[in-house]
């Protein structure tokens, strides 16, 4: 059975970032504390995945979102 192709298509993508030494990001960005140090590593991620490729020149119509 073949499915509808204009069905929306729901993607999950796990990805596991290590930072070796997190003083590294502090130094390079100015964000301090593990916490924030987190929330700033997802936030970048997010943005050089949604603004890269086929998702930022319209090629692909998508929504990226982070949780």
């Amino acid at each position: 059975m073949t499915e509808p192709l204009e069905e929306p298509l729901k993607i999950v993508v796990t990805v596991e970032v290590t930072l070796a030494r997190p003083s590294e990001w502090t130094t390079a960005f100015g964000v301090e504390g593990r916490s924030e140090i987190r929330r700033d590593v997802k936030a970048y991620v997010g943005r050089e995945l949604s603004s890269g490729g086929v998702f930022a020149n319209g090629e692909v119509d998508a929504e990226v979102t982070l949780r």
